[in-house]
């Protein structure tokens, strides 16, 4: 296990019927907010009658932004931004899924910066200060809630980028299940992948010959994601499964389950960035169209990684043990392919609605993203491959 830093300053409260208690926790940060959120789904649900009635009971004045759409766009960022500066916000309150969470934060972190809000996520300037985020989540699948990075498409450039920041960590958290029982099971699936993928990435790249806690961690968290989704799908309105979903989505891309890890690096992120930026296709749908075309690429140097998800996720081991490492590996791809697409995810760029795709764009992405998160051992030909593969 590597040295790392592990930081997780998030009030979590979880539980049904938890909103109510929204404005209390809210005063604790001051008496203004600017509430972030999507289009009409929390008017629909009922919840924005909830947040609103708790807040004002709480004697805080409410500033509205919506229309955050599910790839969030730096472009209304910018307008959130100058909505809290002349409403002199104190209090970022995004009620949403990973999208409106991200706006929030890149919102929080742009009023405090005096530039170019695209400087902070194409590593020109870092984050300094942040309005505090209180985070609502409706849609749980990039654990946008629990950690330090925001995302944003710049659609002049069409470039997805992070920023990272203990600043932009919400504050408080809340995660009642309940809000998740309606969401469609299309969506459902691509969120369950999205939560998959964020402790899978570590886990397929980690070199490290021994590492029990964290290899335990995402093996026991992504075969409860698997059976919950299950849940699920037979009762959209299943209290244990969508309460394990959350709770999962929640812990998978908090920081910890690749702490310490040596090698661990999200190539397929890298993959995909450009896909939902060029196409917005939604990211969970674009990591499930693009892992099992790496998988196959990179077989060969992942092998013994592949056949321990196999035997500790998949539940092959009796199977796999019978053949050589190649052909063990492709049943294994092909299982978990086989899985992906019964879940109700797509399994390749066609099937996300991606038919003619500008591979040499998105190369050139995923080619400045490799540096900008420091992932090595792919060269551009490398990279046109695994798209072409994932036609």
């Amino acid at each position: 296990m590597q040295n790392f830093e592990f930081y997780s300053p998030t009030r979590v409260i979880f539980g049904e019927n938890i909103v109510i208690d929204l404005g209390k926790i809210a005063s604790e940060f001051g008496n203004k907010a600017l509430l972030v959120f999507g289009r009409n789904s929390i008017m629909k649900s009922g919840l924005y009658s909830q947040v609103i009635s708790s807040l004002k009971d709480a004697g805080i004045t409410v500033e509205e932004f919506s229309g955050v759409k599910p790839n969030p766009e730096l472009s209304h960022a910018r307008k959130g931004t100058e909505k809290a500066r002349k409403s002199n916000t104190e209090m970022i309150i995004a009620v949403g899924g990973g999208s409106v969470i991200d706006e929030a934060k890149a919102i929080a972190a742009g009023v405090c910066y005096s530039g170019n809000l695209w400087d902070l996520y194409d590593r020109k300037a870092v984050i300094e200060r942040a309005l505090p985020i209180i985070a609502v989540q409706t849609l749980p699948a990039t654990s946008s809630e629990t950690n330090l990075v925001s995302v944003l498409t710049n659609t002049d450039t069409n470039e997805k980028f992070g920023a990272r920041s203990p600043l932009i960590a919400p504050k408080v958290a809340f995660l009642d299940p309940s809000l998740t029982y309606t969401l469609p099971l299309k969506y459902t699936a691509y969120a369950s992948f999205d939560i998959m993928s964020h402790m899978l990435e570590g886990y397929f790249t980690s070199t490290d010959s021994f590492a029990p806690v964290q290899d335990g961690f995402v093996e026991g968290t992504v075969r409860a994601v698997m059976k919950s989704l299950e849940m699920v799908q037979k009762d959209a309105r299943s209290k244990d499964g969508r309460a394990a979903l959350m709770w999962a989505g929640a812990l998978a891309w908090n920081g910890l389950t690749n702490a310490g890890v040596k090698g661990a690096m999200i190539p397929n992120h890298m993959l995909e960035h450009p896909l939902s930026a060029i196409y917005e296709v939604a990211h969970g749908a674009g990591l499930a169209a693009i892992f099992p075309s790496w998988l196959k690429y990179k077989r060969d140097s992942i092998a013994p990684r592949i056949l321990l998800f196999g035997e500790k996720i998949m539940e092959m081991g009796d199977e796999i043990a019978k053949l050589d490492e190649s052909k063990a590996c492709n049943l294994v791809i092909d299982r978990f392919t086989s899985w992906i697409k019964s879940a109700g995810c797509p399994v390749n760029l066609r099937e996300a609605g991606i038919e003619n795709p500008d591979i040499p764009e998105l190369v050139k992405q995923a080619r400045t993203l490799c540096g900008m998160w420091g992932i090595d051992g792919y060269s551009d030909e490398d990279l046109e491959e695994i798209y072409r593969l994932a036609l």
